[in-house]
């Protein structure tokens, strides 16, 4: 691609480079290991047959960022944990065997959410859950009979047992699942910076409420335990109402964490804990679609705020564009009228002993009439939205005239302005006054920013580079102090300025004129040290010319 795609957080998922996959790995296997060895719970025969797995939830996360490249990893840790942890009495065949059912099963499961459906990794959408869910759920039920069945091929389960020690199987994956697995990948976003961020947790009150909550499902009520469950589900919901999904996702996790260890502490015999673990699934599932609808309405309240802002700004700038092209249709008189002045001054100077520099002044003047009117008659144009007038331009051109231009500019503000060029390079296709006032508005606004800052260095870099096959990309960078973190969302809002005597105008006018020669104006880099703004345009035609030294 000719320049960067808008950077957006849109969930889907990154491109992790090795260092990633290294470090992923790394921190999967610290701790894989640990959270196996205290969630396993009612083994059968040292089996990995429970219903609380957590470790599900872990590495289908992991395959969900990296892919197939995780599998190896994920095959290594699962027999690695049934060695250490288990201790794994049946045969290395099985062992083998029913771990390749796991990665298969839940590898397919992954590239299906990565792939096929485009699953936001962000979670933010009830689609997304649903599909999370219902893959993953779908892709446990195949491999639950799987896993036990190559024991039972073994010998080391009774074949009697296959349906309800599958469905222990199932339920404890489907678990570990619906309440890691959201968790985790909440925890950690490849595709946004910083990575690694904690979702907004639980107020004090919402987490005595949680407690109490399993408090009350503790203790001996009426027949006995476990009658008042359904009292999770009210600090649930009202966690979820309160941080949609990332604190549905946490309180979930705190109730399931609350309720393994409460169970384990009264002894309840394994019926029992199948039976609750049935409706922690069923509180688990609630809480992801309640949180994720709740997530999902307050970002598109958000982006209705947003467009209702826009609607208010383009109001705006309408009425500026009016007051603009009425403008310019009243100086382009007042110009033209100079322009007929100074060639009849010439023309009486012609006959006199006049000295040669008036008639180069006169022409100078002349010529930046001319060149005022073009400006005038490109923004009449523009804000009509009359057809561009593109042609094949020299890059070496542009910057020269816009040199020209800013040198006043630049010598008031001690400010040096350098160019770097590397030839040859292609013809633009554009129009080239607005261009050039692209690149002069860019470079204007680097100036004022090193004059306001005072900065030490005081230096404006101008380069051009070819974008082979699409065209070119001019680049500003100046010695500033940067653009603010608040400015950086709205540099291209109308009205958005930090100025004080400025319209902020003169970059959604900039984008716009890029835009509609079918490039783009981007911030490439911006910091303490300066900021780098990017302007690509495409080519005139595949063939490339030297362009002209804009110094000389």
């Amino acid at each position: 691609m000719p320049f960067p795609p808008a950077s957006r957080a849109t969930g889907t998922p990154a491109i992790l480079t090795g260092r990633d996959m290294v470090l992923l790995s790394l921190a999967f296997l610290a701790a894989y290991l640990p959270i196996d060895w205290l969630t396993f719970i009612h083994p059968r025969p040292s089996l990995n047959i429970t219903p609380w797995n957590p470790p599900a939830g872990l590495y289908m996360a992991l395959l969900l960022w990296t892919g197939a490249r995780g599998l190896p990893m994920v095959y290594a840790t699962l027999i690695l944990a049934d060695l250490v942890v288990r201790g794994h009495p049946a045969s290395i065949a099985s062992l083998l065997l029913s771990n390749l059912a796991i990665v298969a099963g839940y590898g397919a499961a992954a590239h299906v959410l990565r792939h096929r459906v485009a699953i936001g990794l962000a979670l933010n959408r009830v689609r997304d859950v649903g599909w999370l869910v219902g893959v993953t759920f779908l892709s446990a039920a195949v491999v639950a009979p799987l896993f036990v069945g190559v024991f039972v091929l073994d010998g080391a389960l009774p074949a009697s047992d296959l349906p309800t020690l599958a469905f222990q199987y199932w339920l404890g994956d489907a678990i570990g699942i619906a309440v890691v697995t959201p968790f985790v990948l909440l925890l950690h976003r490849p595709d946004q910076t910083p990575a690694w961020s904690v979702p907004k947790t639980p107020t004090a009150a919402q987490t005595a409420a949680i407690a109490a909550a399993l408090l009350l499902v503790f203790l001996p009520i009426g027949d006995g335990q476990f009658n008042l469950f359904y009292v999770l589900f009210l600090p649930l919901v009202w966690v979820a109402v309160s941080h949609g999904l990332p604190g549905a996702v946490l309180a979930a996790l705190a109730i399931q964490s609350g309720l393994i260890a409460g169970l384990q502490a009264i002894g309840l015999p394994l019926g029992a804990v199948v039976y609750h673990q049935t409706l922690m699934l069923a509180l688990a599932i609630t809480a992801l679609f309640l949180g994720a609808l709740v997530s999902e309405r307050r970002e598109i309240e958000v982006r209705l705020r947003e467009h209702q802002t826009e609607l208010a700004h383009l109001s705006r700038l309408t009425v500026t564009g009016e007051m603009a092209s009425a403008l310019a249709h009243e100086l382009n008189q007042p110009l033209l009228a100079a322009i007929s002045y100074a060639r009849a001054a010439q023309r009486l100077l012609e006959d006199n002993d006049t000295p040669p520099r008036a008639h180069e002044l006169i022409d100078k003047a002349v010529i930046q009439a001319e060149r005022a009117g073009e400006v005038i008659r490109g923004l009449r144009t523009f804000l009509s939205k009359g057809s561009l007038q593109l042609a094949p331009e020299s890059a070496g051109e542009i910057l020269r005239e816009t040199l020209t231009l800013v040198r006043g500019d630049a010598a008031y503000n001690r400010v040096q302005l350098r160019v770097d060029m590397a030839e040859p390079l292609p013809l633009v296709l554009c129009d080239r006054i607005q261009i050039e006032q692209v690149l002069l508005n860019l470079v204007h606004n680097s100036i004022e920013a090193i004059a306001a800052a005072d900065s030490p260095v005081r230096e404006v870099v101008l380069r051009v580079r070819a974008t082979p096959p699409a065209g070119l990309t001019f680049e500003v960078e100046d010695s500033g102090p940067g653009v603010s973190a608040g400015m950086v969302e709205h540099l291209y809002s109308p009205f958005a300025t930090t100025k004080p005597a400025g319209m902020g105008l003169g970059l959604p006018i900039c984008r716009s004129i890029v835009e509609s020669h079918g490039g783009r104006l981007w911030l490439g880099r911006t910091g303490s040290t300066g900021s780098v703004f990017q302007v690509f345009l495409p080519a005139a035609r595949s063939d490339t010319r030297p362009s002209h030294d804009p110094d000389r």
